[in-house]
C-alpha cells in the first residue's frame, strides 16, 4: 500500500516523473520535419506569386537555363558559346531542358525554378541530420535559421546556383562526418565526391572542402587520400567531356577570366558594411541607420564570441571536428564574400549553412551538459530561438506578400515574333519566357550570356571600363547583329554591349523598333531598349 501511495501522489512521485529527453530521435526528427515544412511554405509562397514562376525575374537564371537548352540542342558550351560558370548547372538542368522541347522553354525554366526550391528546402533536413546528435534544440536552431535565412530565400526564388551548391556541400559534410567526428574509408571518399561535384556547380565549394582537408590532415597524410580521390573523381568526371570538346576553355573562362573580373575592377564596388549586414540577416530591415547596423553587428559578434567561449569552457572540452568545420568555414566564407568588387544578395546564401551550424552546435552542447539548471537553460534558449526564428519568418512572409508582381513581356512578344525566328538578345530570360529562345534558322547566333561573353573575350580585365575593351568585342556584336532577324534589347546601357559610334549607326540603319520599348529613351550612343526587326 505504501508503494502504491508513493506512485500515485506521495513524496516519491515528483522524482519519478520522466524528464524531457532532448536527444529523443522522435523529438529531433519532429523538429526537423516542422522546420522543413516552414521552409517549403516560405519558398513556395514567393515562387507562386504572379509572374515569378514563368516570368522574367533575373538575368542569371535565363543564362544558366539557356546554357542547358543550347546543350540539348546540339551546341557545345565553352566552344560554341561563352560560359563563365562550371558545367554543373548545365548537367543538372539538362533533363529540364529536354522537357522544354515538349513544354516550351518558359515551362522548362519554371521546372528549373521548382527544382531549385526543392534543392534549397533539402538543405534544411540535411542540416538537421548533421547536428541531430546534439539534440532537438540544436536541430531546431540549425534548421530554423536556414529556413528563414533571408539570403537563402532570395537565392531560391528562381534558378540560381547557391541552393544547389549548399545542397551538395551538406551532402558531402553528412558523409564526411560521423556525428561530431570525421569518418573514414568509403564515407570520406563519397563525401569528397559530393564536394567535388559541388565545385562543378560553383567553384566556391573548394573552400569547405579545403577546411575538411585540413582537419583530415591533422590525423595523418594517408587519411587524406580517400577524400582527395573522391574530390578528384567528383570534380574531374563531369568536367572531362567539356575539357575534351572545348580544349581548355572551361578552365580559362570559369577560373582565370572570372578571377580577373572580380578582382581587377573597383567600379560599382559594394561597400563592406552592407555585405556584412546582409549576411547577418539585417536586409529584412532596410530602414535601419548605419549607426544602428554597426551596433547590432557588434552586439551579435560579442554575444556569439562570449557564448562560444562560455559553452566550451563550461563543457571542459575543445570543439569537436564538426564544430571546427562549422566555425572555420563560416569565417572563411564570410571573408571570401567581402573580396569581390560586386556583391548580390543571393551570394550570401552560401554563408547560410555555416552560420546555422556555427550557432546550433554550441547550443546543442550546452543543452547536453549536466547540472540542475540544464533544463531551465534549455527551455530559455529554446524559447528565445523560437521567438527570433518565428519573428524573422513572419517578417519574410510579410515582405514577400507585399512585393509587386513582375511584368513579363512574354505574351506581347509571342504576338510580335513568329515561332522559330532568329532572335538575338542581351538578356536570355526574355526569349526563354517568351518561347523564342530556340531558333529554326540556320546560322542564328548561339550567344546566351552577353556579360559572360564580354568577360571571356577580354580575359576579365577591366571589362567595365570602355576605354580598355578590345575592338574584337564590337566586331563580335556587329557579326551577331548581321545574322539576326530580331534583336531584343533589355537595358542596352548596362554595359554588355560596347556601343561605339559605328556599331550604334550600323544597328539603327539595319533595325527598326517594333514594340516592347523600355521607358528609358535612346541616345546618340545607345539605342533604346525594346524589340527590333531587321529593316
Amino acid at each position: 500500500m505504501t508503494v502504491a501511495r508513493d506512485v500515485q501522489g506521495g513524496p516519491g512521485a515528483a522524482s519519478s516523473a520522466p524528464a524531457l529527453d532532448w536527444n529523443s530521435p522522435t523529438l529531433v526528427y519532429g523538429v526537423i520535419a516542422a522546420c522543413t515544412v516552414g521552409a517549403v511554405f516560405l519558398r513556395f509562397v514567393q515562387l507562386l506569386r504572379p509572374g515569378y514562376l514563368l516570368g522574367v525575374t533575373e538575368y542569371d537564371d535565363g543564362v544558366l537555363f539557356g546554357n542547358a537548352v543550347r546543350l540539348v540542342n546540339g551546341a557545345i558550351p565553352y566552344r560554341d558559346f561563352a560560359v563563365v560558370q562550371p558545367p554543373g548547372s548545365i548537367l543538372l538542368m539538362a533533363p529540364a531542358a529536354l522537357v522544354a522541347k515538349v513544354t516550351g522553354t518558359d515551362w522548362g525554366l519554371g521546372i528549373a525554378r521548382l527544382l531549385t526550391v526543392c534543392a534549397d528546402c533539402a538543405c534544411v533536413p540535411l542540416l538537421g541530420l548533421l547536428v541531430r546528435r546534439r539534440g532537438a534544440l540544436a536541430a531546431g536552431v540549425a534548421c530554423g535559421v536556414y529556413a528563414v535565412y533571408p539570403d537563402a530565400l532570395v537565392a531560391s526564388h528562381t534558378f540560381l546556383l547557391e541552393p544547389w551548391l549548399n545542397m551538395f556541400c551538406l551532402i558531402g559534410a553528412l558523409l564526411v562526418f560521423d556525428g561530431d567526428r570525421l569518418s573514414g574509408g568509403r564515407r570520406l571518399a563519397w563525401g569528397g565526391a559530393a564536394f567535388g561535384f559541388a565545385a562543378v556547380v560553383k567553384i566556391w565549394a573548394l573552400i569547405p572542402l579545403a577546411v575538411i582537408g585540413c582537419l583530415v590532415l591533422r590525423r595523418g597524410p594517408r587519411r587524406l587520400l580517400p577524400l582527395a580521390g573522391g574530390a578528384v573523381a567528383g570534380l574531374g568526371i563531369p568536367l572531362l567531356p567539356f575539357l575534351i570538346l572545348a580544349r581548355g576553355a572551361v578552365i580559362t573562362d570559369t577560373v582565370t577570366d572570372q578571377f580577373h573580373s572580380v578582382t581587377q575592377s573597383n567600379v560599382g564596388r559594394v561597400a563592406l558594411l552592407p555585405r556584412v549586414s546582409d549576411m547577418a540577416g539585417l536586409s529584412l530591415f532596410p530602414g535601419l541607420s548605419t549607426r544602428i547596423v554597426v551596433l547590432v553587428l557588434l552586439a551579435l559578434a560579442a554575444v556569439v564570441s562570449i557564448g562560444y567561449v562560455a559553452v566550451y569552457v563550461s563543457a571542459g572540452r575543445l570543439p569537436a571536428d564538426l564544430d571546427w568545420y562549422a566555425l572555420i568555414s563560416a569565417v572563411v566564407v564570410i571573408i571570401a564574400l567581402l573580396r569581390p568588387y560586386s556583391y548580390y544578395q543571393h551570394y550570401g546564401a552560401f554563408a547560410g549553412p555555416f552560420i546555422a551550424l556555427a550557432l546550433a552546435l554550441p547550443v546543442g552542447l550546452m543543452c547536453q551538459m549536466g547540472g540542475g539548471g540544464a533544463l531551465l537553460k534549455t527551455l530559455a534558449v529554446g524559447t528565445v530561438a523560437a521567438i527570433i526564428i518565428g519573428g524573422i519568418g513572419f517578417r519574410q512572409l510579410v515582405v514577400e506578400v507585399h512585393q509587386k508582381p513582375w511584368d513579363s513581356p512574354a505574351a506581347r512578344a509571342d504576338r510580335l515574333i513568329p515561332p522559330g525566328a532568329c532572335v538575338l538578345t542581351n538578356d536570355a530570360a526574355l526569349t526563354i519566357t517568351a518561347n523564342r529562345f530556340v531558333s529554326g534558322t540556320p546560322g542564328c547566333p548561339s550567344m546566351v550570356d552577353s556579360f559572360g561573353t564580354l568577360i571571356a573575350m577580354t580575359g576579365g580585365y577591366d571589362w567595365w571600363a570602355s576605354n580598355r575593351v578590345q575592338d574584337t568585342v564590337t566586331a563580335l556584336w556587329r557579326s551577331e547583329f548581321a545574322q539576326a532577324t530580331y534583336v531584343w534589347l533589355q537595358d542596352p546601357s548596362q554595359g554588355q554591349i560596347r556601343w561605339t559610334r559605328g556599331l550604334h549607326d550600323y544597328f539603327l540603319s539595319h533595325f527598326r523598333l517594333i514594340g516592347l520599348a523600355s521607358h528609358q529613351a535612346g541616345t546618340d550612343k545607345v539605342p533604346r531598349g525594346g524589340l527590333y526587326i531587321r529593316r
